[in-house]
């Protein structure tokens, strides 16, 4: 990116009686070219969904009179580029760990690479279960605070399955439970909705708690799956009444050095990130319009008690144990290998108007059909998530909220891959509101 930049810079040479500077670049096919987004946009995140999102994004959050122009094949070099790309080596995260550390003149800690603008450092957490255990096998010296294997193991959890920046409220209530050792409910929803102008409601703050606790991720224990806080008996906050305090398993942690900068450290860091992917952006019942979410991310933003196990058994949809919402996922465009049962016809018939299919063998009377069709009825929320391909991982981007298009189910037949045919139901959506030009060109072109 350094030398793409010293290319530029060459032309951009002010001279007398140059008004402008137009610049031609040839995209080869080279493995490196998800570097170019990280040239011209000055990101140095290397999170594969924020340079998808600047090369879709083209000009409009260039500054001033400037302009890029990426013509087709030219993006889907670089989309192939970003979706083989391993940006999360042991030797690339050591490096930038370095690099921070003698830019600060000391440890750095998450929020030093988010105020820098520099690597995510969530990456940290997906690559060694927390940033502290990163920074402990490059910090070897006895002046390091070690911590032992229980604190070390809640510090795990919490970095990974709360303070994740997927929902900004859970990490916002560790971090005021602590600092303040005891909250009302009620006043900790008031400052987060000054913070950031989102009203949680008594169901989310309950779904909260929960999350917080470790009650919805569950980990498999020796032959089945089973709920986090379950399984260790965490107590991160103790929740009585209106009144949230530091539940018993948080205190012990809290008595160790190091235990509370760090675990403090991610909270803060979860939460600026929730607060950068809000910045202005729509908020539809918990979810950021156009953020990218995996299905268990939506899961517990719909508040489920905990996640279905095994998490296949969600496939593209799957109706809520209280029925009160069924978030439907689509992978675009699908592989040629996967069954003909499977290739299911889902597709935009504009920005605001959705064609999608129910699983094979269902008929307008099946349970979880007719259930959707009676939405009108029973008000039942359709979340819909779309990611292009399967290149592209297990996040997909929410799209918005559905409304069943009066008289569009129909029953179809696709083919079984036995020489029969079996049922299928079709039926059209309204889309909340059209999808934004350069998400929907993204997803739609081949």
């Amino acid at each position: 990116p350094i030398i793409f930049v010293q290319q530029l810079g060459r032309g951009l040479r002010k001279s007398e009686n140059k008004d402008y500077l137009t610049i031609i670049d040839f995209i080869g096919n080279y493995k490196n070219n998800y570097m170019v987004p990280i040239a011209l946009y000055g990101d140095n995140s290397l999170s594969k969904d924020t340079l998808r999102k600047l090369v879709s994004s083209g000009s409009s959050i260039l500054p001033g009179s400037s302009t890029v122009n990426f013509d087709a094949i030219t993006k889907e070099k670089i989309f192939e580029s970003i979706n083989t790309a391993n940006l999360q080596t042991k030797k690339s995260l050591q490096e930038a760990y370095r690099q921070q550390k003698f830019r600060q003149g000391r440890i750095p800690m998450m929020m030093d690479f988010f105020r820098t603008d520099s690597r995510d450092a969530f990456q940290y957490v997906a690559y060694s279960r927390s940033y502290y255990n990163f920074v402990l096998t490059e910090e070897t010296g006895h002046d390091f605070p070690k911590l032992s294997s229980n604190s070390t193991q809640l510090l795990e959890h919490l970095s990974k399955y709360v303070n994740d920046g997927v929902r900004g409220f859970d990490s916002f209530l560790i971090s005021e439970v602590i600092h303040k050792g005891e909250v009302k409910g009620s006043d900790l929803i008031d400052e987060f909705m000054k913070l950031t102008g989102i009203k949680v409601d008594n169901f989310e703050f309950v779904s909260s708690v929960n999350s917080v606790n470790l009650l919805f991720h569950q980990e498999r224990q020796t032959d089945k799956f089973e709920p986090i806080g379950k399984t260790f008996n965490y107590q991160v906050v103790k929740s009585i009444e209106d009144s949230l305090s530091v539940g018993s398993t948080l205190a012990h942690g809290l008595k160790e050095p190091g235990f509370r900068k760090f675990l403090l450290d991610s909270c803060e860091f979860s939460l600026n990130t929730f607060l950068k992917k809000l910045n202005g952006n729509d908020v539809v019942g918990g979810f950021i319009r156009y953020e990218k979410y995996t299905r268990i991310d939506v899961i517990r933003v719909l508040g489920w008690s905990t996640h279905p196990v095994p998490l296949q058994n969600v496939g593209g949809y799957k109706i809520s144990p209280d029925a009160s919402n069924c978030p439907i996922f689509v992978t675009y465009h699908k592989k040629d290998t996967i069954t003909d049962t499977t290739k299911y016809e889902d597709e935009f018939l504009s920005p605001e108007l959705f064609s999608w299919m129910s699983r094979s063998k269902r008929t307008l009377t099946s349970g979880e059909v007719a259930t959707i069709i009676a939405q009108r009825e029973n008000g039942i929320r359709l979340p819909l998530f779309i990611k292009k391909s399967d290149d592209e991982g297990q996040a997909h981007y929410y799209i918005g909220d559905l409304s069943l298009v009066d008289g569009s189910p129909e029953v179809k037949h696709m083919p079984s891959g036995e020489g029969k045919e079996v049922s299928v139901v079709n039926m059209q959506f309204k889309i909340d509101k059209p999808v934004e030009t350069n998400l929907y060109n993204f997803l739609c072109n081949t």
